[in-house]
């Protein structure tokens, strides 16, 4: 009967609680704060500087690019989990410790 009584008196107190924080915010004119901001648009992570073997993104020229052994021209070398650097030799990813992945010409 004891733990019965014990939890019911806690259960009303964490109620009080919630009650008289809500009457505040409402007195102050504060309105609660959110959990998680709302971001109308993702952020677009912009590379800081070079990597060694990068070439920048807007040159599809395929000069100065290591050539594979499939006998079409290469154009960039790239990283399939992020697209959007692009590198001048094969080899392995700085970013996911993956193997970069050949972009041809068509």
């Amino acid at each position: 009967m004891k733990t019965t009584q014990i939890l019911v008196m806690a259960t009303l107190l964490v109620a009080v609680a919630a009650c008289s924080k809500q009457e505040n915010t409402e007195a102050t004119g504060q309105t609660p704060k959110a959990e998680m901001p709302v971001m109308e648009k993702p952020m677009e992570a912009k590379p800081t500087a070079m990597l060694p073997n990068e070439i920048d993104p807007s040159d599809m020229s395929g000069n100065n690019v290591e050539q594979d052994g499939s006998g079409k021209k290469v154009i960039y070398w790239e990283d399939p989990m992020v697209p959007d650097r692009h590198f001048s030799k094969s080899g392995k990813s700085p970013f996911m410790d993956m193997k970069l992945a050949p972009r041809y010409a068509e």
